[in-house]
């Protein structure tokens, strides 16, 4: 998959969920916390993400956590199953701003480009 379709889906993904007010403040979080040294992620790109890596980990045979990859022919389809699973868990749901703001900045700082 090249890059550029790579950052439509993303995008894309991040339009379809800025109807939903949760939505808005991973994208605050996220924007308070950048990921230093890479310009083409934006606050919206970044949730996605991230919210992927913490969605998908499962337990190898070893009990070490591993991430399912989202690049491949079929992102779309498991970005469209993490928006379903957003909705899901945060549409009625309040959501602790300061614990949000930690997480994404812990996240952050871990991430070396």
């Amino acid at each position: 998959m090249d890059e550029d379709k790579f950052f439509r889906l993303l995008d894309e993904a991040d339009k379809d969920l800025d109807a939903f007010p949760f939505w808005g403040i991973f994208k605050r979080a996220c924007k308070a916390n950048p990921i230093k040294g890479i310009e083409t992620l934006t606050p919206g790109r970044q949730a996605m993400l991230i919210l992927w890596e913490a969605n998908s980990q499962v337990r190898n045979e070893n009990g070490k956590l591993e991430s399912l990859p989202l690049y491949g022919d079929d992102m779309a389809d498991k970005l469209q199953k993490l928006k379903d699973d957003l909705i899901r868990h945060f549409m009625n749901e309040d959501i602790d701003e300061a614990a949000l703001d930690k997480f994404f900045r812990i996240v952050a700082s871990k991430i070396r480009p």
